[in-house]
């Protein structure tokens, strides 16, 4: 019998910590990078982002301010996350109604629940659906922080997106969508 928990001790020792069996505090880096895969999913999100002047169809310097944020997280394997916040905050110049539409890179970071934080380097991609549907698919990976090197998947549904509001005097001052979340790692 005490071969037999010594084996398994040593065995356990080899592998390192199972994911658990880790504490609910911060995990060190050197441990995160034992793990050979992470999965997050986040399938609860929402965004709201305004723009100031009202976006028009015509070129215009406008701030772009939004807020949003994850919940209902889980993870496979890796420090368990639960939820995420971001803020934005910046000046776009020429900026009109048809660079909705554009493939970009974009630079998102977030906070997660943890207190860490995640940059992730995006391309989205924009698609209008019938009627007031608007979706961006954001695909990239995490540049630096929680989660590094994974693959992010990130959709965002904008259902009440009103483009004809962009000729119109007052312009769209708004739009509020519901997002999903997928970060992968494999090491």
């Amino acid at each position: 019998m005490r071969g037999l928990v010594s084996c398994l001790l040593g065995f356990v020792m080899l592998l390192g910590r199972p994911s658990w069996a880790e504490p609910r505090g911060g995990v060190g880096r050197a441990q995160e990078e034992l793990l050979p895969l992470a999965v997050v999913t986040c399938p609860v999100g929402a965004f709201r982002t305004t723009f100031t002047p009202p976006l028009r169809d015509t070129p215009q310097d406008v701030r772009i301010q939004g807020e949003g944020g994850f919940s209902n997280c889980y993870t496979l394997l890796g420090e368990r996350v639960s939820s995420s916040s971001s803020a934005t905050d910046f000046v776009r110049p020429g900026y009109d109604c048809l660079d909705l539409l554009e493939i970009l890179p974009v630079t998102i970071q977030l906070t997660w629940n943890t207190g860490e934080v995640s940059t992730f380097r995006l391309t989205q991609v924009t698609a209008r659906a019938d009627g007031p549907l608007l979706v961006l698919v954001q695909t990239g990976t995490v540049l630096s922080g929680k989660f590094e090197g994974a693959t992010v998947v990130m959709n965002v549904t904008f259902t009440s997106t009103d483009l004809d509001a962009c000729r119109s005097p007052e312009g769209l001052p708004g739009m509020s969508a519901t997002q999903t979340l997928v970060l992968t790692r494999v090491l």
